[in-house]
């Protein structure tokens, strides 16, 4: 364990516990508590000995047969790896579970080689040129169609009324770059006997080759039938919502500092030399969780259908596409709030398409923007707040939307993301 004493990891084990970034569930922290147990005494405990002695399982547990507790193991490598990004960042060691394997290792800080990392912690990623190119053609296809039908708006002869709103104010007031980030999703194919792609795969806990690669190194059950199609998605509904933002923006911005791409391919440079707008849905948001929730009064619950009010314990939980239900609810959020260079952030996502939908409709009103900025509290930043909206509709068509939350955002929450104290 690296001379970590265990009256420090025990004490290191019940920090990440308490933050509660392992989740309402104690099967993550029983996890973890077991291997810290045998990483004390020596023991190196096998995939049989934790499906037996932590999740319960019986002695016939086929370990080859069920993955279950590679799957939990792998999940607590992210969460622990979540928690020095986030929490840990002045902890004296770091925790890690090496992959393939079931031990649990204290690494000295000190001795982790410094790598160029983003604001998540995450290394750069180099820019895929043809996301990259097919974003920016689909974006100059909008400028250029909404200055035809409102050629008035790129003389910028009028101050819009959305000059003086929260989440837009600060990119019309000066000249800088704004970037919108479109929350896409990395898919993958499942072959046939033959070699065939069967069907086309989208799963929320892989995110790139290189993770759907560890679910192949690590054997999980039929994974070894997945191929890597290097091919992203975006949903249906963000081109109408990003025609809502353009709306907006081309109102009092000159669309020469409007810039796109897709959010998997942004760096640490993108966040701090531009103004910046997120456009997707809740799991899209990848290495931008983080900045979503900094300073946040919610909290994504178990899956990202479902939103948590840390304050009074309420939930908010999606049932749009659920196949048994004709009517729904959705929820979607806004978040606006400063970068510490001094750029708008600005977070405009939905549990699904129609609150996606419907929140583009909302950030495009004045009325419904200036109903936000009176319902905050008098002392309030207006430039830092979130909003939560409540969709009701039946058969995919929305009847109603209702804001039910406002809060003001802690601006020194994001500041830590960032790396500021």
């Amino acid at each position: 364990m690296n001379n970590i004493q265990p009256e420090e990891l025990q004490a290191l084990i019940q920090r990440i516990i308490n933050s509660g970034v392992l989740g309402r569930s104690r099967t993550y922290s029983e996890i973890l508590t077991y291997l810290a147990e045998c990483a004390v005494s020596g023991n190196n405990p096998k995939e049989i000995a934790i499906a037996m002695d932590v999740l319960g399982r019986d002695t016939d547990f086929d370990v080859g047969k069920d993955s279950i507790v590679r799957v939990h193991i792998y999940h607590l490598r992210n969460k622990l790896k979540a928690y020095f990004e986030k929490y840990g960042k002045h902890e004296k060691y770091k925790l890690d579970i090496p992959k393939g394997q079931y031990i649990l290792t204290a690494i000295p800080v000190a001795d982790i080689p410094v790598e160029t990392l983003s604001v998540t912690g995450q290394p750069l990623k180099r820019n895929a040129m043809t996301q990259w190119l097919a974003g920016l053609a689909i974006l100059l296809l909008l400028i250029n169609l909404f200055v035809q039908l409102n050629p008035e708006s790129a003389e910028l002869e009028e101050i819009s009324v959305f000059a003086g709103l929260g989440p837009w104010q600060e990119m019309f007031d000066d000249a800088a770059p704004i970037l919108i980030l479109v929350g896409d999703y990395y898919i993958f194919g499942e072959l046939n006997d033959r070699g065939e792609v069967l069907r086309m795969i989208r799963e929320f806990d892989v995110n790139s080759p290189g993770e759907l690669a560890f679910l192949q190194e690590m054997g999980v059950e039929g994974t070894d039938k997945y191929f890597d199609l290097n091919l992203n998605y975006i949903p249906s509904s963000t081109a109408y919502a990003l025609t809502q933002v353009m709306q907006v923006l081309l109102q009092g911005v000159d669309p020469g500092r409007i810039n796109l791409k897709m959010a998997s391919e942004y760096s640490t440079a993108d966040l701090a030399n531009n103004h910046v707008i997120y456009l997707g849905y809740l799991s899209g948001l990848n290495n931008l969780y983080s900045l979503m929730f900094a300073g946040s009064g919610l909290e994504v619950g178990n899956t990202y259908d479902e939103l948590n009010n840390l304050v009074t314990g309420e939930y908010y939980v999606s049932s749009s596409g659920l196949s048994s239900a004709d009517a729904y609810k959705d929820y979607s959020m806004l978040a606006t709030f400063p970068s510490p260079s001094g750029y708008q952030i600005t977070m405009i996502a939905g549990m699904r398409d129609e609150s996606l939908t419907n929140i583009a409709q909302q950030i495009a009103n004045e009325v419904i923007l200036r109903d936000i900025q009176i319902s905050l509290d008098s002392n309030a930043e207006g430039n830092s707040f979130e909003a939560l909206f409540e969709v009701t509709g039946f058969d995919n068509t929305n009847f109603n939307s209702e804001l039910i939350y406002t809060n003001s955002r802690d601006s020194a929450a994001v500041d830590r993301v960032f790396g500021g104290n």
